[in-house]
C-alpha cells in the first residue's frame, strides 16, 4: 500500500475534510491535496441531509482532482463516528474435542476473532474493528501472536468496535452508488490515535482524548493494546451553545468569543479584561468579562474530565497506570489553556497537546489538531496490521464471515 495514492474523507458535524496523499518509504504521508467545507449534513455521525452531503463531497472531489491531477474513482478511507459507535471487550475459547494438541493457524485465529464479535454484536450492527488483545494457550501468559504454537485450547481477547448497519448502508450508498467510490469505514477515534501515538506511549499506557464538535472520543491503551474506547456525546459545539445562551447572542458570535476570548481554565483568564459582543437584531453591543465566561466554559470541559474518570473506573484502572499520560487532540482541544485545566485535575501524569509530525506538505500542520483524523485515515494502511475487519468492503462482510464460519464448523467445540 506504500506509494499507492490514498484518499480520505473525515465526515464531521462542523465540517467535512478530504485529502489525497501517498505513504512515503519512511512512513510519512505526502499530502497532494487537502480540502475542507463547512457542512451541516452530518449530526454526531449520522447523515441528516444526504443531498447536502453529496453536493459537498462533489465540491471536495473536484478540488482534489484538480490539485492532485488524478481521478478519484476507486476507493477511499471514510471516518465513522458519533452516537452510533459502540465498543466492548470480548473473549472466547476454542478447544479440541479429544483433548489433544492442535496447531494454531491463521484460520483458527480468525475464527476466534469472529467469535469475539459474534457473541457480543447483534445482527443489526456492523463490526468496524475486531482488535486483538492477546491470547492464552492453556495456562500460558498472555501471547501476542499464537500462530504456529500448539495447545489443547486457546482463549482470545478482542476489543470490538461496531456501528449501526443503518449508518453504514447510508454511507455505502452515498459513496458507492452516487460517487462511484468504494468506501472503507474506519472509526475516527481509532484512526486519529493510531497515526500519532508512538509504540512506547501505547506500551506505557496512554489516554487519547479527541475532542470534536459534538462528541469526544476517549481511547485507552496499555501494554500496546487498545483496552477501552468510548464516544462521549460532549464536544466543543456544546461550549458554543452554552455561551450563546448565557450571553443571549448568536451561535456565530458565541463561536467567535470562544476562539478569541475564552480560557478553558478560568484561573488563567484575565479578570480585568472586558470585551464587546454583538447583540442580535440590534446595533448595540454589550461588555463581557473574560473571567466570567471562562468559568462557564470550564464547567463544560470538566464534564469531559469527569467522563475520563468514569471510564477509568469502569475498567478498574487508576490514572497512575498510564505513564505516558493524556494526549489531547481534535479541533475542540484548541481552546486556550485546555491542557492546563486537564493538568489541574490529573496532576500525577503528563498532559500534552498532540503534535502532528508525520505529514509532508507545503503548510505546517504540527498544531492543526483538527486534521488528526484525516491524516490518520491517509495513514491507515500502516497502522491497521492488527485489525483485519476494516480492510473488507462493506457489502462483502457478512458473506466473508459466513464462509469462514462454515469452513471451520465441526472442527472444534
Amino acid at each position: 500500500m506504500r506509494n499507492k495514492i490514498q484518499v480520505a474523507f473525515d465526515l464531521g458535524s462542523h465540517s467535512i475534510k478530504s485529502a489525497v496523499g501517498r505513504i512515503q518509504p519512511d512512513g510519512k504521508i505526502e499530502v497532494l491535496s487537502i480540502a475542507e467545507i463547512q457542512s451541516k449534513s452530518i449530526d454526531c455521525g449520522d447523515i441528516v441531509d444526504k443531498d447536502l452531503l453529496l453536493s459537498h463531497l462533489e465540491i471536495l472531489i473536484e478540488k482534489m482532482e484538480k490539485d492532485a491531477k488524478i481521478n478519484i474513482d476507486e476507493d477511499a478511507w471514510v471516518s465513522v463516528s458519533g452516537r452510533g459507535v459502540r465498543s466492548i471487550n470480548s473473549s472466547t475459547r476454542i478447544r479440541s474435542r479429544e483433548n489433544t494438541d492442535f496447531e494454531i493457524d491463521e484460520e483458527i485465529k480468525q475464527k476466534l476473532l469472529n467469535q469475539c464479535s459474534d457473541v457480543q454484536v447483534s445482527s443489526d450492527r456492523y463490526v468496524l474493528h475486531n482488535i486483538e488483545q492477546g491470547y492464552y494457550i492453556g495456562s500460558s501468559p498472555l501471547i501476542r501472536n499464537p500462530i504456529g504454537m500448539v495447545g489443547k485450547s486457546i482463549d482470545a481477547k478482542a476489543h470490538v468496535i461496531h456501528v449501526r448497519n443503518f449508518n453504514l448502508s447510508q454511507l455505502d450508498y452515498c459513496f458507492n452508488e452516487d460517487l462511484g467510490i468504494e468506501p472503507f469505514p474506519v472509526f475516527d477515534g481509532y484512526a486519529a490515535s493510531s497515526s500519532n501515538l508512538t509504540h512506547d506511549e501505547k506500551e506505557l499506557g496512554v489516554i487519547f482524548v479527541d475532542i470534536g464538535s459534538d462528541k469526544t472520543n476517549i481511547l485507552i491503551f496499555k501494554d500496546n493494546y487498545l483496552i477501552h474506547s468510548k464516544v462521549i456525546p460532549i464536544g466543543s459545539r456544546f461550549v458554543t451553545k452554552d455561551l450563546a445562551a448565557y450571553l443571549q447572542t448568536s451561535i456565530a458570535e458565541a463561536e467567535r468569543v470562544k476562539i478569541e476570548n475564552v480560557s478553558a481554565f478560568s484561573d488563567f483568564a484575565d479578570d480585568s479584561k472586558v470585551f464587546e459582543i454583538q447583540i442580535p437584531n440590534d446595533d448595540l453591543k454589550k461588555n463581557v468579562n473574560e473571567k466570567e465566561i471562562s468559568k462557564i466554559v470550564e464547567l463544560r470541559f470538566e464534564d469531559v474530565i469527569d467522563q475520563i474518570e468514569v471510564q477509568l473506573k469502569n475498567i478498574g484502572k487508576s490514572i497512575t497506570d498510564f505513564k505516558s499520560g493524556i494526549k489531547l487532540s481534535g479541533g475542540g482541544s484548541k481552546i486556550r489553556n485546555l491542557d492546563l485545566l486537564f493538568k489541574k485535575h490529573f496532576a500525577d501524569i503528563p498532559v500534552d497537546l498532540m503534535k502532528i509530525t508525520n505529514i509532508v506538505y507545503k503548510e505546517n500542520f504540527e498544531d492543526k489538531r483538527e486534521y488528526i483524523t484525516l491524516f490518520g485515515l491517509l495513514a491507515w494502511p500502516i497502522f491497521n496490521v492488527e485489525d483485519k475487519s476494516s480492510s473488507l468492503k462493506i457489502k462483502d462482510v457478512s458473506g466473508i464471515k459466513k464462509s469462514i464460519s462454515t469452513l471451520l464448523k465441526g472442527i472444534f467445540e
